[in-house]
C-alpha cells in the first residue's frame, strides 16, 4: 500500500493531465474510425497536434518527475521528440502518404517502447505497470504493422490508429482516475 501511495504522490500535480491525454486520444481515436476516409492534411494536422499534446504532458511528467523518479530523462525524451515530430509534421503537411505513416509507426514504436522501460520503475503499483506496459505493448505492435504496411493499408491505417487512440486514452483515463483516487485516499 505504502508503494501505491508513493506512486500516487509521485503524480499529484498532474493526474489531471494523464486523464486529459486519455481523453484527446479517445476523441481522436473515435475521429479517425467515425470518418476513415479523412484526407491526408486532416489527419496528419490532427495526429500532429496529438502528438503535441503528448509531448507537453511527456515533458511535464519528465521534469516533475526528476527528483522522484529514476527514469525521469525517458520520458522527458519521448516528451521531446513527439513535440519535435508534431512539429515537424504541421509543418509539412504536403509530407507523402508513406512518409507520414511511417512517422506515425516510428513515434508509435518508440513512445511504447518508453512506456515499458519506465514502468518498471519502483514507483508504480502493479496495476499501474500492467496499464504502462500494455500501452507500450499496444505501440509497439501497431507501431510495427503500421511500418511494415505504410501505404497498401491506407483504411486499415485509419482504423488501427483510431483503435489504438481510443483503447490507450481509455487505459489513460483509468490511470489518470486511479492516481486521484489514491490520492483523495491519502
Amino acid at each position: 500500500m505504502a508503494q501505491a501511495k508513493g506512486s500516487a504522490l509521485a503524480f499529484k500535480d498532474i493526474w489531471w493531465m494523464i486523464l486529459i491525454q486519455g481523453i484527446v486520444l479517445i476523441v481522436f481515436g473515435v475521429f479517425a474510425m467515425v470518418w476513415p476516409d479523412l484526407t491526408l492534411a486532416i489527419l496528419a494536422v490532427a495526429f500532429a497536434l496529438l502528438l503535441l499534446v503528448q509531448g507537453v504532458v511527456d515533458i511535464i511528467v519528465g521534469v516533475m518527475g526528476f527528483a522522484r523518479r529514476s527514469l525521469w530523462f525517458l520520458t522527458l525524451l519521448a516528451g521531446v521528440l513527439q513535440v519535435g515530430l508534431g512539429v515537424f509534421l504541421l509543418r509539412h503537411s504536403l509530407v507523402t502518404l508513406a512518409t507520414f505513416i511511417a512517422l506515425v509507426g516510428l513515434a508509435l514504436i518508440i513512445q511504447g517502447v518508453f512506456r515499458v522501460i519506465t514502468a518498471f520503475e519502483s514507483n508504480y503499483d502493479s496495476g499501474e505497470k500492467f496499464l504502462l506496459v500494455t500501452i507500450g505493448v499496444l505501440g509497439v505492435v501497431v507501431g510495427a504493422i503500421v511500418l511494415a504496411n505504410p501505404v497498401s493499408g491506407g483504411l486499415a491505417f485509419v482504423w488501427a490508429l483510431g483503435l489504438y487512440g481510443v483503447v490507450v486514452g481509455a487505459i489513460s483515463v483509468a490511470m489518470g482516475l486511479s492516481i486521484r483516487s489514491k490520492l483523495e485516499a491519502a
